[in-house]
C-alpha cells in the first residue's frame, strides 16, 4: 500500500540539491507503510543512465539529508533505484523531455472512447499532453491531470 508521501518539500529539496551536487536527478519519492516499518523509495537518474555505484551515492547523501532532518517518526528503510527503461513519467516536466518517445498511458477517464493510449506522445501544451495512438491511427490530446500512470517504451 503506497501512503502520501511524508517528507516535507523542505526535506525533498534538501535531498534534490544533495543529489544535483553529485550529478544526479531525484525523479520520484514514493512512500510504502509496512506493519512494523515503512520503505522510503527515491527514483533517480541521470545522463547516460543510472548504475549500482549511482544508488548507493544517492543513498548516502539522502541519509545524511534525513538523519539530519528526522522527518519520519516510524523505523523506515531507504532504497534507491534507477528509472529503468520503462521510466515513468511523473510530471509534465518528463513529459516535455521525453516527447517525440513511444509511451503507454492510462487514464483515469475514458477520452474519445479510449481508456489506455499506446503511441508517440507529440507535444506538452500547457497541462495537456497529445498522443498519435498508433492502435487507433488517431491523436488524443489529454489534460494530464487524466492521467492515471504514463511510461516510455522500451526502445530496442
Amino acid at each position: 500500500m503506497t501512503d502520501a508521501n511524508p517528507i516535507a518539500p523542505d526535506v525533498a529539496e534538501a535531498i534534490t540539491r544533495a543529489l544535483d551536487a553529485r550529478g544526479l536527478e531525484l525523479c520520484h519519492i514514493s512512500w510504502r507503510r509496512g506493519t512494523a516499518r515503512g520503505v522510503l523509495t527515491l527514483t533517480i537518474d541521470k545522463p547516460g543512465g543510472v548504475t549500482l555505484d549511482d544508488c548507493e551515492r544517492a543513498s548516502h547523501a539522502a541519509g545524511e539529508v534525513l538523519d539530519t532532518h528526522d522527518p519520519l517518526e516510524i523505523p523506515y528503510s531507504l532504497e534507491v533505484e534507477s528509472p529503468g527503461l520503462d521510466r515513468r513519467l511523473y510530471s509534465l516536466a518528463d513529459c516535455r523531455r521525453f516527447a517525440g518517445r513511444r509511451v503507454t498511458v492510462q487514464l483515469t477517464r475514458k477520452v474519445d472512447g479510449a481508456g489506455r493510449l499506446k503511441g508517440v506522445l507529440e507535444t506538452v501544451d500547457g497541462e495537456a499532453v497529445t498522443i498519435l495512438d498508433e492502435d487507433q491511427r488517431r491523436r488524443y490530446t489529454v489534460q494530464f491531470g487524466d492521467v492515471k500512470l504514463a511510461r516510455l517504451v522500451p526502445e530496442l
